[in-house]
């Protein structure tokens, strides 16, 4: 057995150490006579070979992956030329030859079969514990079930890798495509299996970011919701009622079953159970008996846990932050000033009175259908300062964090800009909008200046392409021309408290739609979804005198527009809401707009016209498995949009 694996134990080993921030190792000439009896009689090599298996975990601060080809983030168009690969495949300039953006097909199968081995040969060791190595070993397989969930999620038909085999051949990785179905239903398993093997959270500082049960929990419900969907569930898309693997076997089950709603209602509500059991809660804090809603959203992403943030249920420890914070601040404080978002993305968030400014748009997709009780308006500046009760002060005018209230939009602000809610506040970063970390010498220069020619505009590529820049997930104290910031080591966040809400609001919506049973379930449905809108500080829905009254047959898209805006820009939840919902093909396929970035600082005006940056080409529901793949073996069956 030694000489059977020793080839292959010494590839991952090299990989392993390859990651390691350990000179020792990066010095050192690998060592090709490793074996498993090497490997796991050492307790730095058992937590490298564990480590090597969690870095491939999907980081949050990117913005070339799937977070950047949904329709929030709006990288520098410029940089297409540079090869940029979310812009390619924004524009439809892709294949299943194309490689990057996407890469799980390449690595996670790697890492489950690594996963394997850990499972079958780690054991305790003198300063290891045998509770220690089953917690381990539990956490590896949760990687196992969570790879292949990511992997259904993205390519659709997939197969399952059941076992680690030890000596490699070509027929031993010849595998085979499943059924979506039966993918989710073993990953899904796998996942509550573990989360029963895991304790709910550790007491230590040094293991914050291990797998637990609520993380487990948590991806078995996000797998169960998108598998319960339209997309998947009762599809009756040519292309994919026709899809079948090597064996002729269907891989999509083109029959609506309600009971896939049961199934995301009941996961959900058993993770918001045993996260709350846990002690996890929403983010808030709070200025007398009043939500400051700015403070609350911002931080629900910026503080750990040991700083008072439970909310986050699934964190990843250490991520780029740094680097996307320069990316994201404007070219002034030192940034590059080239990830914004969408005019779609700040058309989406509410006004402060919690009711939608934008209800759709007319035919040339340019001119917006504006909700006349709302009170949005896109017809000149604003006359009168509008102040809100908050500590948070990074773009207040002349704040401090000690005032609990501040100027959040000074008079003579575009009225697009004005009266919307605090999430947008903390998310978007507009036109002549107060910057604190913007030249601290000179008061007036302290306002975003996206004018062509100005300091943080064009002509250039590196400048927000649709006239905005990203404001959430960036750190609000960074100044990168100095290397500041107070959360310079910040983690990522996979996943949190409140999208375990609107999941599950969405679920019993839908469930109960299914079913005819809405009327039974309203209250419980509009409690979850009022949790989060209650953190933003905004008006609820419902039947009372403070409340907006919504119908069956709004909700849906009420649901929807909520998810959009308190999770907006987090990864690839947008990406997958859009294709799972059925929606991408519509929202992601056609005209961009955003401000008009050419017009100069004597042509105000001309600045705050819609003004389309960018014509996007949708292609495919599924991302393709790389054609190398598909080359290689001949039971691989491509997915559809990518037979050209």
């Amino acid at each position: 057995m030694k000489n059977k694996i020793r080839k292959y134990i010494a590839l991952g080993m090299i990989a392993m150490f390859s990651l390691s921030s350990c000179s020792d190792y990066l010095d050192k000439e690998p060592d090709d006579q490793l074996t498993l009896e090497t490997v796991f009689e050492n307790k730095t090599n058992m937590e490298r070979w564990l480590a090597y298996i969690y870095n491939a975990t999907p980081k949050f601060y990117n913005y070339d992956g799937a977070d950047a080809v949904a329709d929030e983030l709006a990288p520098s168009v410029g940089w297409e030329s540079q090869g940029f690969k979310a812009i390619l495949y924004q524009n439809g300039n892709w294949t299943s030859a194309s490689g990057g953006v996407i890469n799980y097909w390449e690595t996670f199968p790697m890492r489950i079969r690594q996963a394997y081995i850990f499972i079958k040969y780690a054991h305790a060791l003198p300063d290891v514990t045998e509770k220690e190595v089953n917690y381990m070993k539990a956490e590896c397989r949760f990687f196992i079930a969570y790879f292949h969930a990511v992997m259904a999620m993205t390519y659709g038909a997939v197969p399952i890798i059941r076992d680690a085999t030890e000596e490699i051949t070509g027929e031993t990785l010849l595998l085979k495509q499943e059924p979506f179905n039966t993918v989710v239903d073993w990953a899904a398993n796998e996942l509550l299996e573990t989360s029963k093997l895991l304790p709910a959270y550790y007491d230590e500082d040094n293991k914050y970011g291990r797998i637990t049960s609520i993380i487990c929990l948590a991806m078995r419900a996000r797998l169960l919701t998108f598998a319960a969907s339209p997309l998947v569930n009762g599809n009756q898309d040519p292309d994919m009622v026709n899809m079948k693997n090597c064996d002729g076997v269907s891989i999509f089950d083109s029959t609506f079953k309600p009971e896939r709603w049961k199934t995301a209602v009941d996961a959900n509500k058993l993770l918001i159970d045993e996260a709350e059991k846990a002690g996890h809660k929403l983010y808030i804090e709070t200025i007398g008996d009043d939500v400051d809603a700015f403070q609350s959203y911002q931080n629900a992403l910026m503080l750990r846990y040991n700083q008072g943030n439970m909310e986050i249920l699934f964190p990843r420890t250490y991520d780029d932050a740094g680097y996307f914070d320069r990316q994201a601040n404007p070219r002034s404080m030192g940034g590059a000033g080239a990830i914004g978002v969408t005019q779609s993305l700040v058309d989406a968030f509410f006004m402060n009175n919690g009711l939608v400014p934008i209800t759709g748009y007319t035919n040339d997709g340019a001119t917006p259908v504006i909700n006349s009780e709302s009170g949005y308006s896109e017809t000149g500046y604003s006359t009168v300062d509008e102040s809100y009760k908050t500590t948070w002060m990074y773009a207040t005018k002349g704040g401090t964090e000690q005032e609990t209230e501040h100027v959040i939009v000074p008079k003579n602000t575009y009225k697009m800009y004005c009266g919307r809610e605090p999430r947008f506040y903390i998310s978007v970063l507009y036109n002549e909008e107060y910057h604190w970390g913007k030249d601290k010498s000179n008061a007036k220069n302290k306002f975003a200046n996206f004018f062509s020619g100005g300091e943080d505009g064009g002509l250039s590529h590196d400048s927000p392409s649709a006239g905005y820049l990203i404001r959430k997930r960036v750190d609000p104290s960074a100044i990168p021309a100095s290397s500041s910031g107070t959360y310079k080591k910040r983690q990522g966040v996979l996943y949190r408290l409140a999208e375990a809400y609107l999941s599950y609001a969405e679920s019993l919506y839908e469930y109960s739609v299914a079913m005819g049973t809405y009327t039974d379930n309203e209250t419980e449905i509009l409690d979850y979804i009022n949790r989060v809108r209650y953190r933003a500080g905004i008006p609820q829905y419902g039947k009372g005198a403070d409340q907006i009254p919504v119908t069956e047959a709004q909700l849906r898209d009420l649901i929807r527009r909520e998810r959009r805006v308190e999770l907006n820009c987090e990864a690839d939840i947008r990406f997958d809401d859009l294709r799972r919902w059925k929606e991408a093909e519509t929202a992601l396929n056609g005209k961009f707009y955003g401000m008009n970035a050419l017009a100069k600082s004597t042509e105000r005006d001309e600045y705050y016209k819609r003004t389309l940056y960018q014509t996007r080409r949708f292609i495919s529901y599924w991302w393709p498995i790389p054609q190398d793949d598909i080359d290689k073996n001949t039971n691989l069956r491509q997915l559809p949009g990518w037979w050209r």
